[in-house]
């Protein structure tokens, strides 16, 4: 094995030595539980920075099936999904105590799923965002609970396939919304 960029290695190390520093967890793995009920399975890596700073970057596979209506025909067809997802994150802690309290966090997030109907690519969506968000992370014992909420702005793009039509549908959706979440971990 060799050391592709020793500056990143470098640059991990110095934030794991800063990590120490803080009174709160310095390196916490958490995942998003209801993320297996929309099919992603997502693990995330947060580390303390400073005393008021963490960085986080989640990344995940998306990887499952269901059903789908033929909207024409009315026919029901077994369709499968499959792709990643990255979710990079900054995070302020106003309370001086990283990876634990109310923070308020900046985060980007790359989706890329692709549905598949009988062995043929029906339709690929690309989505990529940027969200604000405040949130409270309570460590406890090694445990971690992280709730978080805020407006999102998002652009997608689609591509259709099938026998009749194939087109891209770029849009770009605005807020769409909240992004909200839970995740759950431990940290030390």
């Amino acid at each position: 094995m060799t050391l592709k960029n020793p500056l990143l290695i470098l640059l991990f190390l110095c934030a794991i030595s800063l990590s120490a520093q803080t009174d709160g967890p310095g390196i916490v793995i958490k995942t998003n539980p209801f993320g297996f009920f929309q099919a992603q399975y997502q693990l995330g890596v947060e580390l303390a920075l400073t005393e008021t700073f963490s960085v986080q970057m989640a990344a995940g596979m998306i990887a499952g099936s269901g059903f789908s209506i033929d909207s024409i025909s009315m026919e029901t067809f077994t369709s499968e999904q499959s792709g990643f997802i990255v979710i990079p994150e900054i995070r302020f802690y106003p309370g001086g105590n990283s990876c634990e309290g109310i923070y308020i966090g900046a985060v980007a997030r790359f989706k890329t799923a692709t549905w598949t109907v009988l062995g043929d690519d029906w339709y690929t969506k690309n989505s990529k965002g940027v969200a604000a968000v405040l949130g409270y992370q309570w460590y406890g014992d090694g445990l971690i609970v992280d709730l978080f909420l805020g407006p999102q702005f998002k652009s997608e793009s689609t591509e259709m396939f099938d026998d009749y039509l194939t087109e891209v549908d770029p849009r770009f959706v605005g807020v769409n919304g909240l992004r909200f979440g839970v995740n759950v971990g431990f940290g030390r």
